[in-house]
This record gives structure tokens, sequence and C-alpha cells, in this order.
């Protein structure tokens, strides 16, 4: 077996080996691949050299279609064909799997290209701030099992990540919280531990930089109009009413409701014309950051109760022929992707977006909650694309229980009602990692590290085998342990004997919401 994921569309063994260097790889490249120096010191990390006769040889085929590659590996060296540099980068991440302790390639033939343009995994920074290194693990991570979208959530009610020059305040107040709310949506309990900590403009162009070396493009999320709890704290001028307030210290209603505080769930105003213009600034500032296509606006969960009551808000649908709140922010939303396009950006929101009548075909949909699915439907049907990230299967906060790696394995669009000519508007896929309860980088690693492997298999692979693709997890494991990837005990992760790791977490006294995380850290280790 090849011991490849996600899995190759053709793979053929054959006898022998090749061994790479361990010190210089020579290679011959075709410039119209781009830098395959680099696209080796990437893969490999050992500098190469060019040469006539080389351990490598890059060979351009106009034929290929985008990330597509053919990898021939005999004893005499290793031949790649590609018509782009994502294409030649994903052939030697595939070297990089096949690699063994002594250095060899075992000899083969791949033909192989992805089933979805769009594979990709997202970070939610906001709630816990972890900082380069880690960020830069993940994109590592993505990189060897060919995941190519890093969807970086960077501002929410619990933290503003992102350095916004015009706009100092954001950091200097919305990047720092007193404390968190622990363990689940329904507990009560505080850390009262501050959490802070940002990401200047350099530091992100050095992750970009990082991460485009690597065939992973970045797409950035900045909250509007709800979640800005972070942003009105730092600026409340931002809010429909001006009044005082701190980052959130929690994650769910019930903490300030139980401390009687009423003005806790706001939205940015939309009656007012200097919200917009904030709100463009941080565009601004935020899209020259990132080169890429794909701008993430967010627009989930937004509330509404303020809107109703501001007079502002009010004369602005009056005078835009709005009939309701809903249209409000369909209004809104139309406004901020004008301002995108005039970037060369694509808009991406949270389906709740396509609440909204008269919302731009042309912006794309992340398809999260259910409740919605008609909206999707109907906005794949006028020729809206979509990401798919379901809850149920893609968001990898959730237990394992929940949200099985053999679910996010199985996945496919029909589970959802995406059916006929609709697929064609399917971009990809994607796995969430949201971290209200997850305040660290192992437990992050733990909760996607497995489950990401089984996304990666379902956004590339046509062909999938669950009891193959456990055989090559289990020789991909010595890889995860290199690159320093927490992936814990299959028992738990493949759910063995739940009902008993039930059975254990309850006499520990640990949490039902969070307890293959708690558990397997604490116990199991």
């Amino acid at each position: 077996m090849i011991n490849v994921i996600p899995r190759p569309r053709v793979a053929v063994e054959e006898e022998g080996f090749f061994e790479i260097p361990s010190d210089v790889i020579c290679i011959r490249y075709d410039r119209r691949l781009g830098n395959m120096r680099q696209c080796v010191a990437c893969t490999l990390g050992l500098i190469s050299e060019e040469s006539c006769y080389s351990d490598i040889s890059f060979i351009y085929s106009e034929k290929m279609k985008e990330e597509e590659y053919l990898l021939k590996v005999t004893e005499a060296g290793i031949k790649i064909f590609a018509s782009d540099y994502n294409g030649a980068f994903y052939a030697m991440v595939t070297v990089k799997q096949l690699l063994d302790d002594e250095n060899k390639v075992p000899c083969c033939k791949i033909s192989d290209r992805p089933l979805y343009s769009w594979r990709g995994m997202q970070l939610d920074e906001s709630r816990y701030f972890f900082g380069m290194e880690t960020v830069k693990k993940l994109i590592d991570y993505m990189a060897m099992y060919k995941l190519n979208r890093f969807h970086w959530h960077l501002t929410d009610d619990q933290g503003w990540r992102i350095e916004i020059k015009k706009h100092p305040l954001l950091t200097e107040i919305g990047s720092k919280r007193k404390g968190s709310q622990l363990h689940n949506w329904q507990c009560f309990d505080m850390s009262h531990s501050p959490v802070e900590g940002y990401y200047t403009q350099e530091e992100i162009k050095q992750i970009v930089a990082y991460a485009k070396a690597r065939c992973v493009e970045i797409i950035p999320e900045i909250d509007f109009p709800g979640h800005s709890l972070a942003a009105i704290a730092s600026y409340n001028d931002l809010a429909c009413r001006e009044i005082h307030s701190e980052v959130p210290d929690f994650f769910g209603g019930k903490i300030p409701e139980s401390r009687g505080e009423k003005d806790w769930n706001r939205a940015l105003c939309l009656g007012k014309d200097e919200v917009l213009e904030f709100v463009y600034d941080v565009i601004d500032e935020t899209a020259a950051l990132f080169p890429f296509p794909y701008f993430h606006v967010g627009g989930d969960e937004a509330p509404t109760s303020e809107w109703k009551k501001c007079p502002k808000c009010q004369a602005r649908m009056r005078a835009e022929g709005l009939k309701n709140e809903t249209q409000l922010q369909g209004w809104f939303t139309n406004k901020l992707n004008e301002h995108l396009k005039a970037q060369g950006k694509i808009m991406v929101g949270w389906n709740e977006i396509l609440a909204a009548k008269g919302l731009d075909s042309d912006i794309v949909a992340q398809y999260w909650i259910s409740r919605n699915g008609k909206n999707v439907l109907k906005h794949m049907k006028k020729g809206g694309n979509v990401i798919l990230s379901n809850h149920k299967y893609f968001y990898f906060d959730m237990t394992h229980e929940y949200c099985t790696v053999k679910g996010t394995y199985y996945y496919e669009p029909s589970k959802v009602g995406i059916k006929g000519k609709s697929v064609q508007n399917v971009l990809g896929v994607e796995g969430q990692n949201w971290t209200e309860w997850t305040p660290t980088a192992e437990e992050l690693f733990f909760k996607f590290s497995v489950r990401g492997l089984a996304l990666a298999e379902c956004a590339w692979s046509r062909s999938r085998d669950y009891n193959e693709f456990l055989e090559r997890l289990e020789a991909n494991k010595a890889k995860l342990d290199k690159m320093g990837i927490y992936y814990g005990e299959d028992w738990i992760t493949l759910q063995k004997n739940s009902k008993a790791k039930k059975k254990a977490a309850k006499k520990l006294g640990l949490t039902t919401k969070n307890y293959d995380c708690e558990y397997e850290l604490s116990v199991s280790k």
C-alpha cells in the first residue's frame, strides 16, 4: 500500500527505492513552474542545486490542470510533471510522505489531482491567541496533507487580533480581556487569567509569505456587523447607543444574564455613515495584507434589537426602502461586497446572510447551519457559490462522538440536499476550529489532527475507503510526531469503547460537552 493521505487518484507500486541525498539535492526544472528550489526547501527542508544530472526533475506539462501532478519514482531518480507550482509542490508533498527514515522513496507512479479547489481549515484566534509558531505549524500540517485554504478568524466579541493602524484602540483595548468562561456553554465557572495578544501587520506579512510558499491561501475573517463587541469596547460610538463596555470574558449569554447585564449582545450601528467608513478602513488595511482572492466578513448571528429602536437605523431603512432589519443587514452586506469587488476581492459570509432578499449572487456563502438550508439552495440556483462546513461533519471543536472521523471522511454534498447541477457551485469543504473551549495549542491539535486528515481526503479524493484510510493514518502518525502534532489515542478519536469513556469521564467530574479532550489530556497521556 502507498501510505499517502489524501488518497491519490491513481497509484502504482513498483520494485525498488530511490535514495535522496541527505545533504544537497540536485534538481532540474522548467522555470514556468516557478521557484522549485523553494518548493524543495519547503517540503524536504534540504538545500537544492541545479544540475544536469538531477536527483529530481520538474517537467512542465501544459496538458495538466491546476494542482495536478504526475510523479514517477525510479531507482535512477524522481520525475515530476505539472503545469504550475502548486502541482509540483503537491508532488513533493507526496514524496515527503513516502520518505522513510533512511531517506528512501519507494519506486512508484502516481497520477493525482484534487476533487475540490477549496480544501480549507479554519482557526479562531479571537477567543484565544496562539501566536506565529502555532499558526506556522498549522500551515505546515495543511501543506503536508494538501489543504490549501486557511480561514483565519481574527476578530470576534472576545478579542481583536489584527493591527489596524488607522484605529489603534482596536488592539490597545480590543485585544485584551480580563478572563474567560470555562468548560462549556452551560457552565458558570470562570478563569480570571487575562487573555491578550494580536498580530502586527509585519507579522502578518511574514505568515502570508510562509503560507504562500506552501500553496496555502489565507482568507481573513473580520466579523461585521455582529460579533463586534471587542470593536465596540474599543470605540463605543460604533454601536447604536454609546455605552461604555469592556471586551467580554464570557462566551455565552448565561453569564451576563446571571450578572444582570442587559446590553451585552450588540451589533454595529448600520445607520451611521461613520460606521461604514470605519468598516471600510478596516477592510482596506486588512485586504492590503492578504494578496489572495477571498475576504470573509462573517455576518452570522447579528442581533437586531438595537436596530429596531435606533432612529438612525430606522432612517436608513426608510431612505433605502427597506422593509425590515433583515433587509437592512442585506443592504450593508451588499455595500461591503461592492467595496471588496472594487479591490478585486471575492466576499465570503456565513449562510445567515442569505436571509436577506436581493443579495448579490457573486457572494460566496459558507454553509454551516441547516436551518438556513433553503436559502443556500436558492442562492446556488442563482449561480452563487458555497463552501460546505456543515456543523455535524466539520466542527472539530465538538466532541469526536458528535463530529466523527468517519462522518467527516464520507461527507458528500447530498447529505445537506445539494444535488444535480448545484454540485458545480460547491467550491469545496472546510473544517472549523472554534476555540471557546480550546485554550492551548495541544488541545487544538488534538481536536483537529485526525479529523483534519479525514477532511483532507474528503476534499481531495474521489474514491474513498475508510478502513484503508485507517491503515494509512497509522503509517502517518510518525510524520505527525515529527511535526509536533498531537493526535491522541485511537480509542478516543476513533470512537472505540465510547461508553467506557463516558463512564470514566463522569467519575472524573469532567464536562459532558468537552470530556473527550479533557479526559484525553488529563488521563491518557
